[in-house]
């Protein structure tokens, strides 16, 4: 079943299990994205940084942060709805590297959803990161808390 939006504002009782959104080929990554993450997060890792030491590795060449390529998901497929806030992340893996000039889609899933409190409803996303090969690149669990009607 596919979410009604990338964006909603729903309360928790209108959030069903097994909802999907996915944004196919939405992002490439480039250089600029990974000289700027560096800047802002300090992490200059030559692999990172280096061409020398980029293509003298495993990769063959620079690989982009798994922290940016998880914000950059995150932004894809997030639902921003105003009745709902991030209450954390779990098992957050990056499980293949992102080149430069790499294009990914991202997708997410309602894998659970139950009452956390009297106000507030736990809902657990899935999300992966995928390239344009369909190699999977990230994979987390997202949880949200939801206002209850």
């Amino acid at each position: 079943m596919d979410a009604p939006a990338k964006d909603t504002d729903r309360y928790f009782e209108e959030i069903t299990d097994g909802e999907q959104f996915t944004v196919e080929n939405g992002r490439t990554i480039t250089e600029a994205d990974v000289v700027n993450f560096a800047g802002i997060s300090g992490d200059f890792h030559p692999l990172h940084m280096s061409k020398t030491v980029g293509a003298d590795s495993e990769f063959g060449g620079r690989i982009a942060h798994g922290n940016l390529v998880f914000s950059i998901a995150e932004a894809m497929v997030a639902d921003m709805n105003p009745k709902s806030f991030s209450y954390g992340y779990d098992s957050l893996r990056f499980i293949a590297p992102v080149g430069i000039d790499t294009t990914i889609s991202a997708h997410r899933e309602v894998i659970e959803t139950e009452p956390h409190s009297d106000d507030l409803g736990r809902v657990v996303y899935t999300y992966t990161v995928e390239d344009e090969d369909g190699e999977t690149l990230l994979a987390c669990e997202h949880i949200t808390l939801v206002e209850r009607k």
